[in-house]
């Protein structure tokens, strides 16, 4: 199918931020992942050519693939969740892979000793039983076979650690689980960093598309000189990689560069940066607004004000003059009409004053002196 078509039913997929699956267009720092992911299939290439080869908790698929693609004999991913499955028989089939569905604890379908080689990135910290899954491993690997075995660090700072992790490993936990399984390892940090190259032109064009470039090896010492500013001891790494089964001298340090990945970063703090401004932008037309209405709500009381201490000091009149002529025996009924109509305004005005005190303006003017106080504003209550 097309690569369209790819794209269009990853996107009906589910994203959890935990299934890789590289056609997903649109996701926020998806070239970040592609190289966070890409860089430990690149690492296990070298070993697997000719083998058979079981690549567990596989998700899309796309690893499977590109392992089959390194020349194994045989490759088999493994995975719980059907859909994936099936976007991965569709996507990234080969001749030489077989996916199957089945919980990572336990796979019975597949025979004791079957594998030279097992790869398991990012597994072991979504499982319940995580001592049952690494006895399983051992089970399927061969005498002599080489494991492959990633855990990240939920210790580390980062705005990425997945809700969907059932435990968290440190490096000693991880590190002590994996020897006391298979007697003894080698274990490597991945670490994210930003990287800034100085290279001659050139490359292969036909390398440019997604995940082309990790089928072909640098030339040797491409990177003649280097600058390391700060590198974390792997206590502090990001995630963790175990080997089983391979000689120290066969390890090399890996590097993974995307300037793709880079620019992905800067436009995502640029939207960040962006909607925070948005967000103060809104903030003070908020406060503008509450000041109005703080305003009108001042000066409605003012007006209020004034009235009444009109109407008081005209009742206060009245009521000398009434009680004058009450004293002088000459009382008029004028005068207590006058008297009452007086009081009635005054009670009305205070009819109107309670009932602005409990209107939505009144509410809005309190809290605007809520807001004030927290603001930390100028300005008399």
């Amino acid at each position: 199918m097309s690569d369209n078509a790819a794209t269009n039913e990853a996107m009906n997929m589910q994203y959890t931020g935990e299934r890789h699956i590289p056609d997903l267009l649109g996701v926020e720092l998806m070239s970040m992942a592609n190289l966070e992911h890409m860089i430990r299939y690149a690492f296990v290439a070298p070993f697997v050519q000719g083998k058979h080869v079981l690549d567990i908790s596989c998700g899309s698929g796309y690893g499977t693939q590109y392992i089959a693609l390194q020349g194994a004999a045989e490759v088999v991913g493994v995975d719980i969740d059907e859909p994936s499955l099936e976007y991965a028989r569709r996507y990234h089939a080969n001749p030489v892979v077989t996916y199957l569905q089945s919980d990572a604890h336990s796979v019975p379908e597949l025979a004791d000793q079957s594998f030279d080689v097992i790869v398991s990135f990012e597994t072991i910290e979504h499982l319940k039983h995580p001592k049952d899954f690494l006895l399983e491993l051992r089970r399927l690997l061969r005498p002599g076979g080489q494991l492959f075995i990633s855990c990240p660090n939920d210790y580390r700072v980062s705005p990425w650690v997945s809700e969907f992790h059932l435990y968290k490993f440190r490096f000693e936990e991880f590190r002590d689980m994996v020897v006391n399984t298979f007697g003894e390892a080698q274990f490597l940090g991945q670490h994210h960093a930003i990287a800034t190259c100085l290279v001659t032109p050139g490359g292969n064009p036909e390398k440019a598309y997604q995940f082309g470039a990790y089928r072909q090896e640098n030339a040797k010492d491409f990177f003649a000189h280097n600058y390391v500013e700060h590198l974390s001891a792997i206590e502090n790494a990001d995630a963790y990689l175990g080997i089983v089964g391979v000689d120290q001298s066969a390890i090399q340090n890996s590097l993974s560069l995307s300037q793709q990945a880079f620019q992905a970063l800067m436009g995502y703090c640029k939207g960040f940066i962006d909607r925070e401004q948005a967000l103060l932008h809104q903030k003070r037309e908020q406060e503008q607004a509450l000041q109005a209405a703080h305003e009108t709500m001042n000066q409605t009381v003012q007006s209020q004000q004034v009235v009444i201490e009109t109407l008081q000091e005209k009742l206060k009149l009245l009521e000398e003059r009434y009680g004058r002529l009450l004293r002088e025996g000459t009382g008029s009924s004028e005068l207590e009409s006058e008297l009452a109509n007086k009081q009635a305004q005054l009670d009305y005005i205070y009819t109107r004053m309670l009932a602005m005190e409990t209107s939505k303006f009144w509410k809005l003017r309190k809290t605007w002196f809520k807001i004030k106080r927290r603001l930390n504003l100028p300005g008399d209550e």
